[in-house]
């Protein structure tokens, strides 16, 4: 089964607790305005990875973890379940997903596969991101948002979500830098200031 990605990085500490593996989905119809993953929202761009391969990928990495976000990760919840599960069936890892829908909203839909992905989710962080509402805190984009423990694993860290300074970090490649992270809009502001 193929899923539309954005990209990936191994070893991420800024979006849950551990080493994770962290997956950006592409495509998103929300369009948030100050997100800060608008190269996300088109569908047509990203790349396709099957979704044995991205399991293995994950399973080889040596993370204690995976965090998905995007882009919207549940226009691909039956990919996504599908690759979680293959993860699943050879380790047990926990599971952070990012979504800028509620969690009603997402139950309300009455999808199978969004139930399904909802299943193999461990802690779920939800709401569209609101620029006014960005107040700095850690692995949120703005205080609407909830993190919400579907299962007992990340029930402390449910609350230390937004009680602390956001923090960012970057991943150096050959082609690119890439910015890992949740950054204040103080943040974001001085990087519009930057010329590349």
């Amino acid at each position: 089964m193929k899923l539309r990605i954005h990209g990936t990085e191994a070893q991420v500490t800024a979006l849950g607790s551990g080493h994770r593996f962290a997956v950006w989905v592409q495509g998103c119809l929300r369009r948030c305005p100050g997100c800060i993953s608008p190269d996300t929202w088109n569908m047509e761009e990203g790349y396709d990875r099957d979704t044995d391969e991205l399991a293995e990928e994950i399973l080889n990495s040596g993370c204690d973890g995976i965090t998905i976000s995007g882009g919207e990760p549940f226009l691909q919840a039956e990919a996504l379940s599908d690759m979680l599960t293959r993860v699943r069936k050879k380790r047990d890892m926990g599971v952070i997903i990012y979504t800028g829908n509620t969690l009603e909203e997402l139950k309300a839909q009455h999808s199978e596969y969004i139930e399904r992905l909802l299943a193999l989710c461990d802690l779920l962080v939800d709401g569209a991101y609101v620029e006014e509402r960005n107040d700095g805190k850690n692995l949120r984009g703005s205080s609407n948002q909830r993190a919400l423990a579907l299962t007992d694993r990340y029930q402390k860290e449910a609350l230390d979500y937004g009680t602390r300074d956001a923090y960012v970090e970057l991943f150096v490649h050959e082609d690119k830098i890439r910015m890992v992270g949740i950054p204040s809009k103080e943040m974001l502001d001085r990087m519009k200031k930057i010329h590349w």
